[in-house]
């Protein structure tokens, strides 16, 4: 009985250590560098966005952005490279979003709670005063408010730069992976 007893401890004690090594979590690098990418579900503003026509937007995503930009996918690669890729949606022209890939770069910060990367749909407005518009060459810094496997939500504090009053809006960006 004494030896059934010991077997069936070694046994047990085996299994428990079999189980807990099979479930390593994933690294916030392996959650972010998913095969397919991530495309945009949502963006809001808090308190608001102040829009080129002088509206306040709260949904950003809804009031904003054209469908062209709302199926682009980032996918981010565990070397630092980032892609932005149209989606099935293509835009009229290069004006109004993106026609081709593009290839860029991201980063963490030490502590991995702030990604810098390149936000697809921010674009660069000529100081001219004229409505043309290129692509965002710069890097935003956003912070992560959660990152899964299923999920990563990034809030980014903006300055609204045609306002007199130089406010700021926080903008919550919500990716899910492509399907």
């Amino acid at each position: 009985m004494k030896r059934n007893i010991l077997v069936f401890a070694l046994i047990a004690i085996f299994a428990l250590t079999l189980s807990s090594c099979g479930k390593q979590e994933k690294t916030n690098t392996q959650k972010l560098c998913i095969e397919k990418g991530w495309v945009l579900q949502s963006v809001t503003a808090a308190p608001y966005y102040i829009s080129a026509a002088g509206e306040r937007v709260t949904n950003f995503y809804d009031d904003l952005m054209i469908e062209s930009e709302k199926d682009d996918i980032i996918k981010f690669a565990e070397n630092g490279s980032q892609t932005i890729n149209p989606g099935k949606i293509l835009p009229t022209d290069d004006e109004d979003g993106y026609l081709t890939e593009k290839a860029t770069t991201w980063k963490f910060s030490a502590d991995e709670k702030d990604l810098t990367f390149q936000i697809p749909f921010f674009y660069e407005y000529p100081m001219d005063g004229s409505v043309a518009r290129t692509f965002d060459a710069a890097f935003e810094t956003a912070t992560i408010t959660k990152l899964t496997e299923t999920e990563l939500v990034l809030t980014y504090t903006c300055n609204l730069i045609d306002v007199p009053t130089k406010e700021t809006c926080t903008l919550t960006l919500t990716y899910i992976p492509v399907k």
